[in-house]
């Protein structure tokens, strides 16, 4: 419980990320540890029609270091980024941050919303009964 406080703590001093910014920070992600520019222009670009420039890529990595979720390093005169956050630790802090505002802190609440609107598919079900089953047995 103190490491989720932790972290929505630290992500409360964090600008939020816009759609843009997240789809970088997934990048960064999926790569894991360090990356570069170009690491990161790669992997937006993949499989995408209508490309991001490179120039652009650079600018929101910047943004994001300025913001808080990146840091970097500099290697042969090339800047080395690293995220400061886990990817889990961002979605736990966005997800716990959803419940408070919009569902009073209820979990029960957000899921009865997820589960309501149909959005929910049987494998899905099946894979939180699975995890709700883990969790019991500790």
């Amino acid at each position: 419980m103190e490491a989720v406080r932790k972290v929505q703590t630290t992500m409360k001093k964090r600008k939020n990320l816009s759609d843009a910014n997240l789809e970088i920070m997934k990048a960064v992600w999926r790569r894991g540890g360090e990356v570069t520019v170009n690491d990161v222009f790669e992997s937006v670009n993949a499989g995408r029609r209508k490309k991001v420039k490179r120039a652009t890529i650079q600018v929101q990595m910047r943004r994001l270091e300025a913001y808080g979720w990146l840091n970097h390093r500099l290697d042969n005169r090339e800047f080395v980024y690293a995220a400061l956050l886990g990817e889990n630790e961002v979605k736990r802090g966005i997800l716990d941050g959803i419940r408070n505002r919009v569902f009073g802190g209820s979990t029960a609440e957000l899921l009865k919303c997820l589960f309501e609107n149909g959005s929910v598919s049987e494998e899905e079900i099946r894979r939180i009964r699975e995890i709700l089953d883990k969790g019991r047995e500790g």
